[in-house]
């Protein structure tokens, strides 16, 4: 894999190669995400679909009407999220080789955000959805 960006789950079984930049990140503090990932928060980005290869065996759970989120059948990592609405996939962020290559823009759904959770200062937060759309790929 030769991408700008690469990462994968935490047993190896699948692995992604990312080669282009992101159109955007974000923080999702719903308490879907929030279970889903057994964590504060979901930190993201999304790329052009077609952007994200990989390689291995995922299975998906359709979280709502607009959403596929894709997981490692071996270790449960969470992988993948599939918008229906739009060609671009998000990437969890703590799923890169290098989690701190992208920091997220902005965080929302901020009114389900665990009191303990710490939003950095200077980010632009939404208590719903973000009235952003992504930016062009």
């Amino acid at each position: 894999m030769n991408g700008l960006m690469e990462g994968g789950c935490a047993c190896g079984a699948v692995r992604y190669s990312i080669t282009a930049p992101t159109v955007g990140s974000r923080a999702c503090h719903c308490r879907n995400c929030q279970k889903v990932m057994a964590a504060p928060y979901l930190a993201h980005a999304q790329f052009p679909k077609q952007a994200v290869i990989w390689t291995g065996e995922t299975t998906f759970w359709q979280s709502s009407p607009r959403l596929k989120r894709h997981f490692c059948p071996t270790c449960g990592t969470n992988l993948f999220l599939e918008p229906q609405d739009g060609p671009r996939i998000g990437v969890p962020l703590a799923t890169l080789d290098d989690p701190s290559a992208i920091t997220p823009e902005m965080h929302y759904w901020t009114r389900s955000r665990i009191p303990w959770a710490a939003i950095p200062d200077g980010v632009q937060t939404y208590p719903q959805g973000s009235p952003d759309p992504y930016r062009e790929a």
